[in-house]
């Protein structure tokens, strides 16, 4: 089973890491080998369509028997460490799990 890449060798500077221009929608992509584990977010993918997306995660991030999950990077929450407690949310996260974005979620397995 092919593993996805654990980091790279790019600098800030890389033109890799600067976004598209062609109005595509970033897409991050969640994997596992075995149903035991637990997901790891192990990049992104642009993409203008669902079916696009998953098509491309697929060819970098799977193989057939690997569990991918994706989601819309727009319609997640991003939070930072200090962020919880800023807002007075529960420091064990329970309202932080109410994030949006979830929801949204699109899992290919």
């Amino acid at each position: 089973m092919a593993a996805p890449p654990e980091g790279d060798d790019m600098d800030d500077d890389d033109p890799r890491r600067r976004p598209r221009i062609d109005g595509s929608r970033q897409w991050e992509v969640f994997y596992r080998d075995a149903s035991a584990e637990p997901m790891r977010h192990v990049g992104s993918v642009s993409a203008p369509a669902e079916d696009l997306a998953t098509e491309q995660a697929r060819t970098l991030f799977g193989d057939g028997d690997a569990d991918l999950w994706l989601a819309p990077a727009d319609e997640f929450l991003r939070l930072g460490g200090n962020d919880l407690a800023a807002n007075g949310d529960a420091a064990d996260g329970e309202t932080a799990g109410a994030a949006r974005g979830a929801e949204n979620g699109v899992s290919v397995e």
